[in-house]
């Protein structure tokens, strides 16, 4: 899948903002997911979940903007959740660098 495929689309309604994320999530994409997830935060700074239904790679680039966009959202007092994650490459990601837990994905969504 090339970075034109790729997708990170904002939907914010009543303080809460939710970031849909479709294709690789790698070197190249990196910065597009980090304008979205921006983006979330000054539309909705109450709220921001990010869905990861329709990933099917994400790498440690991918990785860091998650964690850096969970720790904006933190020190602006608002919650953070990564879900609906079920690539097997990006739950070993997550299993291996113990980050699941950090970007609020729960067991039940491995």
């Amino acid at each position: 899948m090339s970075a034109e495929e790729f997708r990170a689309e904002m939907c914010a309604t009543h303080g809460e903002a939710v970031v849909t994320v479709t294709g690789e999530v790698d070197l190249t994409t990196s910065p597009i997911l980090h304008a979205a997830l921006e983006e979330a935060m000054v539309s909705c700074p109450h709220h921001l979940e990010v869905d990861f239904t329709h990933v099917t790679f994400c790498d440690c680039s991918g990785l860091n903007t998650l964690l850096r966009a969970r720790a904006a959202a933190q020190q602006a007092g608002a919650d953070f959740a990564l879900v609906h994650v079920h690539d097997p490459t990006v739950i070993r990601l997550l299993d291996l660098t113990d980050a699941g837990p950090l970007l609020g994905l729960g067991l039940a969504a491995a």
